[in-house]
Formats: C-alpha cells, structure tokens, sequence
C-alpha cells in the first residue's frame, strides 16, 4: 500500500487526485447516512469536506511543482529506461579513453557534483544523471533499491548510446551505488573513485546511529513528499554566516545550477525516492536486501580503486551527541574503521586523504582533491578490451 502511495503522489498532481477519490467515497457515504438521521449525516459529511481541502492543497501542489519545473528545463537528454525515462546529461570528449559518471550523496540529483562535472569535460566525456524521481527523471517504479538503481543507471548509459568505459565517481551514499554498479558491471567499468563511499554496515551494525538513523531519513522524506503533494513545500533559506563550512562552501559552488536544484527539490518524487532508498536499512527489510548489497572482499578482483576518506576520525559527528564514555568510544572505533572497508574489495585499492580538517562533505570543501583522485583513475584505468 505504502509503495502505491508512493507512486500515486510523485506525480504532479497526485495530491489532487487522491483528495478526490476521498471526495468521492466520502460523498457516497453520506448518500448513503441520509436517511440515518442528522448526527450521523453531519459525520458523513466529515469526508466530503477532507475530500474538499485535500484535492484543493493537491491543486496547488500539483501546480507549483509544474511551474518550478517550467522555470528550469532539462539541460541533457531524457532516456526511456522501461516505461519511464531518465535524465542524463554527458559532455565533452573521451577522446579514447574512459567516461567519468559522478554519482552524488544521498539520494540527490545529478546537479549536486555540477561543480566537479563542469571541471572535467574539457578533459574527458562527464555525465550527470538524474536518479529516478530527481532532477528531470520520471519517478521509477517503487519500492527504490540500490540493485535497481544500478541496472537502470546501466540501461541508461546504453540506450543514450555511451560506450564506456565508465570511472564512477559516488560521494557517500553515491559510493554504495557506485561499487554496487561496478560489481555487477565489471566489462563496464575502468575505474572507481569512492568519496567516503557508505558502507551498509553504518546503518547495520553502526552504534547509535545504525536503522534509527536510516528510519529517520525516511520519515523525513515522507515528509517532505507531502509537503510537496499538497502545496506547503518552501525551499530552504540561503545559508548564513554561521552555517557549516561545507554549506556555505556547495552554496557558492553550485549557484549555476542552484535554481534547476531549488526546482527539482520541490517535486514530491524526489522525496518519496528518497524516503523509499533509505528504507533498504530499515528492518526487515535490510534482512532482505543487504546480502545483495553488500560489495564483499575482493568482489572487485583487480579493478583500480580509489578511497578518498578524512584523515581524522568522526568526531565533529559523534562528539556533540555526549554519549556516555563507552559507547562514545566505541562508536568512533566502528565509524573510523568502517570508512576504511572498501579498500578490500580489490587488490588495486589505493587510500588517499584530502587535507587535515575535512569533514565528510570534502567534495565541495576541497573539490581540487576529489579532481586529482579522478584524474589518476583515468590514468589507470583498465581499457575495455583487457582481461580481469
């Protein structure tokens, strides 16, 4: 029920046509409460009028998503994937050699690496995409999960026509795609670049964040949905002096592309995605999902591999928390070690640190780090007639 939901409000005017169903029933009931006496019509009634206020907020959602949409059209290609298509945006020349794919944090769309994308088509082919139900892409079908996420990206890449071969490039919860997509892609994919790439085991095993953290990502992507279906969505304030670096740092990044962002974030879509994604860790379905997820020891054979993590631990993270002393330590024991779990995944991983006092969010604190990373990938990469 829940994924049909989904699907029902992450279109534009979802909201709308799920008040007027309750608009419908509702009046059909009291219809039927007509001849039940007053007190039981006027509860009748009840219905009729959410029915009323809800098609009326859908309305309204359903048209400020459009006119965001409008103020901001598509810059790349939409690409039929099945039934639903997927915005794809891929500039400059691989001139013989590998196509760097960026694959952002979180759930977000193709524009949150723009900064990294326009600095590297002048020296290679680059491509952004769109997840399903961000940016410019049709929502997908529901439930999201990282496995379908990497066969559409896969679908995607050819039916635009890219021959490849691929660098993925995941920044955090992109990194869990992009390992994911090299391991069942192998033919595919000439390097990977993983950016403090998530591995399951930080909503698994992790302490004091672990599911709950996951559970809450999806509630506030439910959120967020709905304040998007029926019209109450406002996009967030421009940062302030005291916002975190890293924050004021992305804002000045990306502000070329920061109205196609503001624009794709209103859409109900991409935070019904989102809230679908994270469920992946929520029990039960981790029970499920994870074995499938997982990108095991040596998965990648010889594949060249580029972990680029913080050199400190995640303090700045755990520390404001004021954990008791035990479980405060044992908690930066799991996430300082965990950051560091995909260098076993291939017998060509190599660790590199950007400068002292990055936080997690590097990629827009010191992008000159994640650039020089992915420059060396495309050095070595594997050429698609080479042997694993």
């Amino acid at each position: 029920m829940l994924n049909g939901l989904y699907t029902l409000l992450s279109q534009p005017f979802g909201g709308a046509l799920l008040g007027g169903v309750l608009l419908v029933l509702g009046g059909l009931v009291a219809l039927a409460a007509r001849r039940r006496g007053r007190v039981l019509r006027l509860v009748a009634l009840a219905p009729v009028l959410i029915g009323v206020v809800l098609t009326a907020m859908g309305t309204k959602g359903g048209l400020d998503q459009q006119r965001a949409m409008a103020a901001a059209p598509a810059p790349g290609t939409l690409v039929d994937v099945g039934g639903y298509r997927l915005h794809l945006l891929a500039e400059g020349n691989a001139r013989g050699g590998a196509t760097v794919v960026w694959i952002p944090g979180a759930h977000e769309q193709g524009n949150a690496l723009y900064h990294l994308h326009r600095a590297m088509r002048g020296e290679t082919r680059s491509i952004l995409f769109d997840r399903a139900g961000t940016g410019w892409s049709d929502p997908g079908p529901f439930p999201r999960r990282t496995r379908v996420e990497a066969e559409e990206l896969e679908t995607l890449l050819r039916r635009a026509g890219e021959p490849g071969p691929f660098v993925l490039v995941g920044h955090s919860y992109g990194g869990l795609l992009a390992a994911n997509y090299a391991r069942r892609y192998p033919a595919r994919t000439a390097a990977v670049v993983l950016l403090d790439a998530t591995p399951p085991d930080a909503f698994v095993y992790a302490p004091v964040f672990g599911a709950a953290a996951a559970q809450g990502l999806v509630q506030l992507g439910r959120e967020l949905g709905l304040r998007s279906a029926f019209g109450l969505w406002a996009p967030p304030p421009r940062p302030g002096p005291n916002a975190p670096p890293f924050v004021r740092a992305r804002d000045t990044l990306l502000a070329e592309v920061r109205e196609a962002m503001s624009a794709g974030a209103a859409r109900a879509a991409n935070s019904f995605a989102t809230a679908s994604i994270f469920e992946e860790f929520t029990a039960p379905v981790v029970g499920r999902e994870a074995p499938d997820l997982v990108v095991y020891d040596g998965e990648l054979d010889s594949l060249p591999v580029f972990v680029v993590i913080p050199r400190g631990g995640p303090e700045a993270e755990i520390r404001p928390l004021r954990l008791p002393p035990a479980l405060e330590r044992r908690a930066l024991n799991f996430f300082l070690r965990s950051r560091v779990r995909y260098l076993a995944v291939s017998n060509r991983a190599e660790l590199i640190h950007p400068p002292d006092g990055a936080s997690h969010n590097f990629p827009y604190e010191y992008p000159d780090t994640v650039l020089g990373a992915v420059r060396r990938a495309l050095a070595v990469a594997v050429p698609p007639d080479s042997a694993r």
